[in-house]
This record gives C-alpha cells, structure tokens and sequence, in this order.
C-alpha cells in the first residue's frame, strides 16, 4: 500500500466532515495507503472486481446516509481500488469515486492481477505488544474518547500501525486506539521473511471475543483456547495444513464444550463452537504472507460473515466443506504460536522451529 498527500488528507478533512461523525473504519489511514500519489478526480489503480448480487446505491461517503450517486445494478462488475473495514471504495467512470458497504451484497471480489497484488482484504499488522496494565480501546486516539473495550494488563494483541503515539487496533468491524505508554513488550514484525532471524515474528492477527460468564460462552471460551492448544505447533517446508484434521474432531473427548455454532447464517448449539474465530484469526494472518503461506482452500460462514472479523476475511471450519488449508511454501520451517486471554486472540507465525511458552 502506499501513503497519503497532505493535499487531499486536508481536504478530505475539509469536505468530507461526515465521515468523522461514523465510526472509525479506519477510512482516512485506508484511503491514503490506496490513493498515494493522485490528484483529485484522477482514476485510481483498479485492484479487485466484484460482482453485484442485486441493485445497491451508490454513496458519496463512506457512509450509508450519505448522498446517493445513483444505483449499480445487479449482477453488474464492480472497480474497487480499496476498502476499509466496512466500506469498499469504488470507481465509475461516469461518477468518479463512489462507495458501496462490504457485504455479500459484492461477492466474488477477486484481484485484477493476483501475482503482484495483496490478497483481497489484507491488514498487514506491524507489532505486537502486551498490555502494562488495564487500560482501555478508544474509539478515537483522544483519552476522551469513548471506551470500546477494556482489557487487563498481560493482554496481547497485533497493531495495525502506530500513529501520534496511539496503537490502532482493528477490531471487528472497526478501529480502536491504544495508548502506547499502555503498552510493553512492544515487537516489531519482520519485514522481510527471508532476512528474518529464526524467532522473529512473520505474521500475526488478533481477534476479539466476548468474555460474558454464561454457560455457552464459557464453553466457546474454551474452545478457543484448545483450538490454540491443537494448532501451536510446528510446521515444515512443503507442510499441507489443514485445521479440521489438527484441531478436529470437535468432540468432547478432545476438549471442546457445547457452545454457539454459526451455520449458514444461523446460530445454534454445538459443540466445538468458537473454533472458527481462530481459523478466522489464523487466515488473516496467511493473508499477509501470500508469497510463502499459500492458502490452498477457504470457506466463509455463509453470505453473512462473521461479527468478529470484516467481511470477506472469515473463515469457517468443522466439516468436509468446511476447512482452511495452506502449505508452508518457505525454505523454512514456522511456528504457530497463540494467545487467547481478556476476549484478545492472537495468533502469531514465527520464522523457525522452537517451542511455543504456552
């Protein structure tokens, strides 16, 4: 991605007071790494296509009160040159720059050229650290702010980028903020895989959960941390990963608890439930490394996604149809390493073979 002129920043800032009155998808940071370079009205690099399931509007803002630029029509091709985490920003050469929500409402989104471009919805995170002591996620870096979360110290999790001296989160369907003199054991992720030290992290991605004491969720709780257990492992050069045959079965006697299932849309009681959050969290971070973990095999949880991750970027696990599944295509081996405390998944990939501390 790439970064921002003053130029437009200030003028989006000027003219497009609506979108500091939503909540933070991350647009402004999104929008500067996509459109670097360009002058006002010129096109920008069209990098994916979708294809619309049925007549959306087409919006002035990242914002779905915002004026309508007129109505894409269905099963129509969409040019999308970026997104955040809940908009997909758009061209038409009869509108310019136009904005249309991320949702099944766009599906399949495929990259126009899938060899030098990243994987549709990539959030390349760049450190992660743990949590000094409880501190709070904002919803803006201001310690006015609203208060999203709060999380104990000893919580871990990725950052997206550090700006003003705030750590910026995603976090479902939106940013937070971090202080970052909330913050120790800060770690940043390696640049480059090939000239990575053994240890040095790769990759990594973070996911929240709800941390409510009923039964259900206790039980999804703990899934999630014997999913981690199952996963934290080490991989070899040419290894095929498949999380179902590792993680799986999802029975009791390999752990897992009764809790709530998401199938096709639909929630009920299963047990194994909250397994899918770490694929989900393990897949967004293989999306970051597309030239070395090559993801083979990928569902979603119906046309809907899932609460905890952007549209388009989960992935559902449990059966035959199912599953995630790389190969680890580095000269190297790699390990997963997890952490799952507080309602703050983490899942890192390290460069090597050693042993996980948990």
């Amino acid at each position: 991605m790439r970064y921002f002129p003053l130029l437009i920043t200030l003028f989006l800032l000027i003219c497009c007071p609506l979108a500091a009155l939503c909540e933070d998808t991350g647009y402004e940071i999104f929008y500067a790494d996509f459109t670097e370079g360009l002058e006002p009205g010129e096109k920008p690099e069209i990098l994916y296509t979708g294809r619309t399931q049925l007549a959306l509007t087409m919006r002035s803002q990242p914002d779905k009160t915002s004026e309508s630029l007129g109505v894409i029509g269905e099963k129509k091709t969409v040019q999308i040159f970026g997104y955040d985490t809940q908009w997909l920003f758009c061209w038409s050469d009869d509108v310019g720059v136009y904005y249309l929500q991320r949702s099944k409402n766009v599906d399949p989104i495929e990259a126009v050229d899938p060899e030098n471009t990243p994987p549709y919805g990539v959030i390349r995170q760049r450190y992660i650290a743990t949590t000094a002591q409880d501190t709070a996620l904002l919803a803006a870096p201001n310690e006015d702010a609203d208060v999203i979360e709060e999380y104990p110290a000893g919580t871990r999790m990725s950052i997206w980028l550090i700006q003003d001296g705030w750590a910026v989160i995603p976090y479902r369907k939106i940013v937070g903020y971090l202080y970052v003199g909330d913050l120790i054991d800060l770690t940043p992720v390696a640049p480059d895989p090939q000239t990575a030290q053994e240890g040095d992290i790769l990759t990594t991605y973070t996911t929240f959960y709800s941390t409510k004491q009923t039964e259900l969720n206790i039980g999804r709780m703990e899934n999630i941390r014997v999913g981690c257990l199952y996963i934290d492992q080490n991989y070899e050069p040419g290894f095929q990963f498949a999380f179902n045959s590792i993680a799986g079965p999802y029975t009791k006697a390999r752990g897992y608890k009764d809790s709530p299932v998401l199938i096709d849309g639909a929630t009920v009681t299963g047990s194994g439930g909250g397994t899918c959050q770490v694929s989900t969290t393990l897949y967004n971070a293989l999306l970051q490394l597309p030239d070395g973990l090559t993801v083979l095999y990928r569902r979603p949880h119906g046309p809907g996604g899932a609460s905890y991750a952007p549209h388009g970027v989960d992935a559902a696990v449990g059966t035959d149809y199912l599953d995630l599944r790389f190969r680890n295509d580095f000269d190297f081996p790699i390990t997963i390493e997890s952490t799952a405390q507080n309602g703050a998944l983490c899942i890192c990939i390290r460069k090597g073979a050693y042993t996980p501390e948990n």
